[in-house]
């Protein structure tokens, strides 16, 4: 259980905040995450606003995928709170600590969040429909006639809807993984975290998934994205996360973190990235 709502500094661009910014959707306050001795996750504090993405870049091991499942409750940090619209994730405040939510209650919550992983984790047996109508009926009590409906659209932006009968094992990954992403979007989130979704990738699939992201980008989905996709981050983020070993090191624009990055460690990193 988090043990304490205080936020922390982060080291950020020092931009001065525009009158027009958009609302904040996500904040992250002063999150820690630690297992056994070893601390992976050490108070990672910002802000994401409505329609923008933002990328986690940084070296294996440096806490990237363990920042995602914190902020979708999936991991439970030990310190720090996550606020989605204003609301405290996973947690209320009861006096003066935090008690943790009733699991229905936690799960309402992940609605608004959709998680694309890795590894797809789709239902092998079931079809493309049915996977993604899945969530809707199950989930949010939708009937099924509209849940088919939002499924069919969510299969035609990623280009899939001459799929939606075949079984999933018989997809490609890269199909596979656009699946995936239309089952994420089929809640109508307002956040989308994506965790390494090329990593599982044959390379000649990866661009078929980019292309599918960056159309979301495009269409103001607001978004938080670990990849180890360099220039695909570069050219499709609002701002950059560069992290190593547990720790937020610098947050910026593209610009500012691959041409003049302030902290030596993402210098190297994004000197070596451009080579």
């Amino acid at each position: 259980m988090p043990k304490s709502t205080k936020a922390t500094p982060v080291v950020a661009d020092d931009r001065p905040s525009m009158p027009t910014d958009p609302p904040v959707v996500l904040e992250v306050l002063g999150v820690t995450k630690n297992y056994s001795d070893a601390t992976v996750l050490a108070d990672a504090s910002f802000e994401v606003h409505a329609g923008e993405t933002v990328s986690i870049l940084g070296p294996s091991g440096a806490g990237k995928s363990t920042l995602l499942r914190t902020i979708n409750h999936l991991e439970k940090p030990d310190s720090g709170v996550v606020c989605l619209n204003g609301e405290l994730l996973g947690y209320e405040v009861r006096g003066d600590h935090l008690a943790e939510l009733p699991a229905r209650t936690i799960a309402r919550q992940r609605r608004s969040i959709g998680m694309v992983f890795q590894d797809f984790n789709l239902f092998p047996h079931m079809s493309v429909l049915q996977n993604v109508m899945e969530g809707p009926v199950h989930v949010m009590g939708i009937d099924r006639d509209e849940a088919r409906r939002r499924a069919l659209d969510e299969l035609t932006s990623v280009g899939l809807r001459a799929k939606a009968a075949a079984k999933v094992s018989d997809l490609s990954g890269g199909q596979q993984q656009r699946v995936a992403i239309a089952r994420a979007l089929v809640t109508r989130p307002d956040v989308m975290l994506l965790d390494e979704p090329t990593s599982a990738l044959d390379p000649e699939m990866v661009d078929e998934v980019l292309q599918v992201i960056k159309s979301l980008t495009g269409g103001g989905m607001t978004m938080l994205i670990v990849t180890h996709e360099i220039r695909f981050a570069r050219d499709v983020s609002d701002r950059i996360i560069f992290m190593d070993q547990g720790r937020i090191r610098e947050i910026g624009t593209p610009e500012q973190l691959f041409t003049n990055a302030r902290d030596e460690r993402a210098r190297a990193f994004f000197a070596k990235a451009t080579q």
